[in-house]
């Protein structure tokens, strides 16, 4: 490390390592997430370049696995302390907001779909890297700032962040209480979806979240950003292809139809949020397992037989 003369220079030090290996994760991710999606994604919670919970991990390796000798000891700990504190941003997040921004439920090896083993690995991998690698680079090139020019970056970077920080979240203030609502109107057209089943038996076809909800959400949102509601009509007759392919289902309407709960979400999002939902394409709202748990279990019900009596 950089010699530092006080606390506060040494605090400086530290902060400026988080905030470039937020910047790192930021440029990873997103360069990874742009490629998926063909377009630009802005990775991130933050308007700005840097995701700090990869900030957060690296000064966790710094201070806690630096001095380990043995790589397989800094991978296994790195990967341990990395699913460690996803899983506990991911609560967090989800306790603010009520909704969840990632979930790995279909993942294997995963924990409450907060975590799973892949991201294990992964994380114990760039745990490894920063610690082995990556750390001396950037202490060499902070070294090469004196001390009055890491405290005045420091300052500035903390002020960008912090501000940052503040219109995001004044941003997205409502956002809570419109994943509540969503979440509720669900629930409603699942129970009218149950009550066609005498009618349409292959609606037991549609079981999957992503069939009865955000496969419509998802589509809806990327027609209105690609290219406004005259593409609406077009994505639900893509949806309803989908379902075809799945299930069987070819030219299934859900009854009421799925596009206008989309519709009515997306016309309440304000800028901030628009840009999260591209960020974070599998957001969705708190207790959808159990929403969705409910459906199929009502759905098994209404295709039990009764005993005559």
């Amino acid at each position: 490390m950089p010699s530092a003369t006080s606390p506060l220079h040494a605090l400086a030090l530290l902060w400026l390592l988080f905030v470039a290996y937020s910047f790192l994760g930021w440029v990873v991710e997103s360069a990874y997430c742009s490629v998926s999606a063909r377009r630009f994604v802005n990775r991130g919670f933050l308007n700005g370049p840097y995701i700090p919970i990869y900030g957060a991990g690296a000064l966790i390796a710094i201070l806690l696995l630096d001095d380990l000798p043995d790589d397989l000891l800094v991978f296994l700990a790195g990967g341990a302390l990395s699913c460690a504190l996803e899983y506990v941003t991911s609560a967090v997040m989800e306790h603010i907001y009520h909704a969840r921004w990632w979930d790995y439920s279909d993942k294997p090896l995963n924990l409450d779909g907060r975590v799973w083993a892949g991201g294990f690995v992964e994380f114990g991998l760039c745990m490894l890297i920063v610690v082995r690698v990556l750390q001396p680079v950037a202490l060499c090139a902070l070294g090469s700032l004196g001390e009055g020019a890491r405290l005045a970056l420091a300052v500035l970077t903390a002020g960008v962040m912090l501000a940052d920080l503040v219109v995001t979240h004044l941003g997205i203030t409502k956002l809570r209480g419109k994943m509540d609502d969503l979440r509720a109107d669900v629930t409603e057209r699942l129970a009218l979806l149950r009550e066609a089943l005498p009618d349409r038996p292959e609606l037991t076809l549609v079981t999957t979240w992503d069939d009865l909800v955000f496969r419509p959400v998802r589509r809806q949102l990327e027609a209105r950003l690609r290219n406004g509601a005259r593409h609406l009509r077009g994505a639900k007759r893509e949806i309803m292809g989908a379902l075809g392919e799945r299930g069987g289902v070819e030219g299934l309407s859900l009854p009421p139809s799925l596009d206008e709960a989309a519709e009515r979400f997306t016309a309440r999002l304000s800028s901030q949020e628009w840009r999260l939902l591209r960020a974070f394409p599998r957001m969705r709202p708190s207790h959808w397992k159990d929403s969705l748990a409910e459906h199929v279990r009502r759905l098994r019900d209404a295709q039990t037989p009764r005993p005559p009596r």
